[in-house]
């Protein structure tokens, strides 16, 4: 195709710079057909295309999903871009579950308000845990001054 430039001369654009990708996603393990992306943009990242992806899957959000070249093979990065993937026009990517994931605010929470929790527990002796016989009680003496 040709366009007109920045400054009105006229520019042929490669063949390569209009193409579009097609990215068939098939399920790792059964190799079932679960999605099929047309005109997919040659810079689109994995990132890119795993967002297309939860488009027609919503149950599969982006950090869930493990796309990859071969179904045994390693995940591709985020980062990757299509067109320097080793795949022709029409792309056949693998998809693996990666389950359900949790984010770090909540890994921090648990991690560290976890451990307090359990130590107010025991300092202010539950009775569920020491008996009623042993219920937290101020002190019968009083402080000196």
């Amino acid at each position: 195709g040709v366009t007109w430039g920045r400054r009105g001369r006229r520019e042929r654009r490669s063949a390569a710079a209009m193409k579009h990708y097609e990215v068939e996603i098939l399920d790792a393990r059964s190799r079932e057909k679960l999605c099929f992306l047309d005109k997919v943009e040659p810079q689109a990242t994995v990132a890119d295309i795993k967002n297309l992806f939860s488009k027609s899957h919503p149950q599969w959000y982006p950090a869930r999903q493990s796309l990859r070249l071969d179904p045994k093979g390693r995940s591709l990065k985020d980062e990757d871009v299509l067109q320097s993937l080793p795949v022709g026009t029409t792309a056949t990517l693998y998809f693996r579950d990666l389950g359900a994931q949790i984010s770090w605010v909540t890994v921090f929470l648990t991690e560290y308000a976890g451990p307090l929790l359990i130590y107010l527990l025991f300092y202010f002796r539950v009775p569920f845990l020491y008996g009623a016989r042993y219920d937290f009680t101020a002190s019968r003496h009083r402080v000196v001054q």
